[in-house]
């Protein structure tokens, strides 16, 4: 009887699962290597940490297809991006990547991709504040590019446990103490 049970239980799981498959996205292909940005050399100066090394194990890497006309998000690992309806001139395969070295990993950042994508109107970066150290300071989003932190400001949700922001296009981005007199 327990068998049968497990068989009934294990056939429901697979209808089910049957039933939320997307048939309009492609399949996504083996996670690819960090954009070289994540491997180069950032300012980590006021960039937020996390209290444990993240598990690098899992995946650092996730992608959708986006129907521009649609919108959509991605999310990896509580990071995650909202794209509204119209945002892309194009339908686009949308990119999440984490840093995978030791000392960027356990840094609040992330490489949304493709790199340089223009948005018709702003989409929303989110980062996860939940392990991540805080000391009370103010906290924003900073776009890293032409070897700078740029201030996108930001705003922290009633919990405590996102950070968010909006963007006009894609890069590296992180959640940073607000640098003094920016």
């Amino acid at each position: 009887m327990n068998a049968r049970r497990s068989l009934a239980l294990a056939a429901a799981a697979l209808v089910a699962l049957a039933g939320c498959s997307d048939l309009s996205q492609p399949t996504l292909s083996a996670p690819g290597q960090a954009s070289a940005v994540l491997g180069g050399t950032i300012d980590l100066n006021g960039v937020l940490q996390f209290t444990a090394m993240p598990d690098l194990s899992g995946s650092r890497h996730a992608e959708k297809y986006i129907i521009a006309s649609e919108g959509g998000f991605v999310e990896l690992e509580g990071f995650r991006v909202d794209i509204p309806a119209g945002a892309l001139s194009q339908n686009t395969t949308v990119t999440i990547d984490l840093p995978t070295d030791n000392v960027l990993a356990k840094r609040l950042i992330a490489e949304f991709g493709p790199h340089g994508t223009q948005f018709n109107t702003p989409v929303t970066l989110s980062f996860p504040l939940t392990g991540v150290l805080l000391n009370g300071d103010p906290i924003e989003v900073g776009r890293w590019e032409n070897g700078a932190w740029t201030s996108l400001g930001g705003s922290v949700n009633s919990l405590g446990t996102v950070l968010s922001s909006t963007t006009p296009h894609f890069s590296t981005y992180g959640g940073k103490y607000v640098l003094a007199g920016g």
